[in-house]
């Protein structure tokens, strides 16, 4: 049984301040400041500061008077002071149930031994042991500052006992002004056939969504009602000027298809048609097969306005490879065949008589002849519609090199054969890895140095999903660790995608632009900011404002969009006359002369500018690639209507 003894404090200035000074903190506290955006304070007044606990209570009170935060951790004189009491019982803490989410099992690795402590009615309890309900989670809110209590310590990664720390962190009045902007998310329609549409992309909005990838295959040969609900989807998502792609699965096709082309089954070693999980697999080698299934894709993409098409995962089944037949792919007859004049035998008699070399290399060979075909074919659409995106999702085989012999995959061949085509690239790091923690992800960016001359192709997929392996302490991600995810993400590729958008916990979305902001360093004084951004962000800032001496004119009066680099941001006696209210391409950045300002961006699809000036609100249509806005001085003619559109071609 152990007292801990410490206080962490942090400071709400008046502009909301985002800076700490741990020294001498338990690393976890790092971590989960770092991940809502929080950095270091290198110069000026920290705004969360690590003490040694010996402070007396008038120091304390006079930080709380001044907007302080304090986090106590365990019992201390100064937590006996705010009401925070030893019982003399002690309790045996393995499983806590927290008001984030109430349902959710929150499970610790090992159990820990503490005093019960009581509570004055002054403190908001937000979590409890699951069966003593002894306390172990509060926040106690004054006039200005305010206590979070935890009456263990959170860990060296911030996440292992105490899931939703960002969240009370959040609740005891911690600010985070910066945001970060372009998240992705897949979109599985079948789970959403009741929801309210205009809520859910609102929350998208809100959460910092910028596209959604949407099951596509859920909608081939959709009744009339199926299609209107996909086309309302769309549009809605497009009037908040979040883009929409169709999600593809190839070789699964659709239900329907598997349905009607029973003679297109894919077949696994035993001979079973590999009907796998959710995924009905489609032999795309037989030459009747293939040309069906493209009609059925390419007609899907021609019937609704996708901004773009993800082509997902065109590889083979399973993660278990050879060692599990029945789900080992693809066996149809017309792979053997082919197989037998390459090789003169049949590729079942090498599985069973352990010959795989050849076997597994004629895997990795027929998936990039796939894909290079298939994406031979999606050209055809953005050839009609020059504005189209293409984006490949592919397992990672670069960390978790066994993915290449398992599935067939192989990232650097097909991020060769990729090169200068415009495409994205979108690494999914496999199942295998799901358990481990954050700084995975600038591992799997290492592995990727290197092969492409584009590095900005390179996005990376995390999967948000309850995983088999034993995982503490919760079996989805959420809360710190969900943060920390993404946060790590963010920071190593310049698009992050979360599969899957259903699987998030709703708690969890205020804190996703939180993460996702990329904030190197930070200082305030006297109502003027200092921001080094390494990547392009949204700062709450209510009003007027000038960045670098430069009335800013890309603001809706409520947040400033920044594009990447080093900003002083002042208050402004007034607004620009003409001024970017919302954009979803990726801002690089803005000039000014005596006429006015130009916009530089980079959309990786058609995008939307959307313009106030005196004549109303024009929404401009921007090309793909990159490009510039021009704003004049002067503003907008009043015969600017908010239906009008430009379409701005890059320069």
């Amino acid at each position: 049984m152990r007292s801990l003894i410490s206080v962490l404090v942090f400071t709400c200035l008046a502009v909301d301040a985002q800076t700490f000074d741990l020294d001498g903190a338990e690393p976890g506290w790092s971590a989960v400041l770092r991940s809502l955006g929080q950095v270091p304070a290198h110069q000026g007044k920290a705004n969360t500061v690590w003490l040694s606990g010996k402070e007396s209570p008038q120091t304390a009170q006079s930080l709380l008077d001044s907007g302080t935060q304090i986090i106590l951790v365990g019992l201390s004189p100064l937590s006996t002071h705010f009401g925070i009491k030893a019982s003399g019982n002690s309790v045996s803490i393995r499983q806590i149930r927290d008001v984030s989410s109430p349902d959710l099992p929150i499970v610790w690795e090992a159990e820990e031994q503490i005093l019960r402590s009581t509570l004055s009615d002054a403190w908001q309890v937000r979590a409890k042991d699951r069966w003593s309900e002894a306390p172990v989670l509060s926040i106690r809110k004054f006039t200005s500052g305010a206590i979070l209590w935890t009456a263990t310590t959170i860990g060296e990664s911030g996440y292992e006992r105490y899931p939703f720390l960002p969240q009370a962190l959040l609740a005891a009045g911690l600010k985070g002004p910066v945001r970060g902007t372009g998240l992705w998310a897949f979109f599985d329609a079948g789970f959403r056939q009741r929801a309210d549409l205009a809520y859910l992309v609102a929350q998208w909005k809100l959460a910092g969504i910028g596209a959604i990838h949407v099951t596509s295959w859920q909608f081939d040969g959709a009744e009339p009602a199926r299609a209107e609900w996909l086309a309302k989807l769309i549009a809605l998502c497009h009037e908040s000027l979040i883009q929409v792609y169709a999600w593809v699965e190839l070789p699964h096709v659709s239900e329907r298809f598997w349905i009607d082309h029973p003679e297109c089954r894919e077949r696994t070693a035993t001979g079973m048609e590999a009907s796998l999980d959710w995924r009905r697999l489609t032999n795309l080698v037989n030459p009747k097969c293939a040309a069906m299934a493209e009609t059925s894709v390419l007609s899907l993409l021609r019937s609704f306005d996708w901004d773009g098409v993800n082509l997902g995962e065109l590889y083979f089944e399973s993660l278990e490879g050879h060692q599990n037949p029945a789900r080992f792919t693809p066996f149809n007859d017309d792979v053997r065949a082919e197989y037998r004049v390459l090789h003169g035998r049949d590729p079942l008699d090498d599985l069973k008589g352990g010959e795989l070399p050849a076997l597994l290399e004629y895997r990795a060979n027929l998936a990039a002849r796939l894909q290079a075909d298939w994406l031979s074919k999606l050209e055809t659409i953005r050839r009609e519609k020059p504005n189209f995106d293409i984006v490949l999702t592919h397992i990672d085989d670069r960390f978790d090199t066994r993915m290449r012999d398992a599935l067939g995959a192989d990232a650097a061949r097909l991020l060769r054969g990729t090169e200068g085509q415009g495409t994205g690239f979108l690494i999914e790091d496999p199942a295998t890895v799901w358990h481990l923690g954050p700084s995975r992800y600038s591992e799997i960016r290492k592995r990727y140095e290197g092969l492409t001359q584009d590095p900005d192709r390179l996005s990376i997929d995390l999967n948000i999903v309850d995983r088999y392996q034993d995982v503490y302490p919760t079996r989805r991600q959420t809360g710190a660790e969900l943060a920390q995810l993404v946060h790590e993400a963010s920071a190593n590729f310049s698009q992050v995608a979360l599969y899957f958008e259903y699987s998030l916990r709703p708690v969890d979305l205020p804190v996703l632009g939180l993460a996702a902001a990329r904030v190197a360093s930070w200082k305030q004084e006297d109502g003027v900011v200092d921001v080094k951004l390494s990547g392009p962000a949204r700062l709450l800032w209510s009003g007027a404002a000038r960045v670098n001496g430069i009335l800013w004119p890309l603001t809706d009066g409520e947040a400033l969009i920044l594009p990447e680099g080093q900003w002083r941001i002042e208050r402004a006696s007034e607004m620009p006359s003409t001024r970017v209210r919302d954009m979803n391409m990726r801002l690089e950045s803005l000039t000014q002369d005596d006429t006015g300002y130009t916009i530089h961006f980079h959309s990786r699809s058609k995008g939307t500018l959307l313009v106030e000036s005196s004549g109303g609100v024009e929404r401009i249509a921007i090309a793909r690639g990159k490009g510039s806005y021009r704003i004049t001085a002067k503003p907008l003619a009043a015969a600017a209507a908010s239906s009008s559109t430009q379409l701005l071609r890059p320069h």
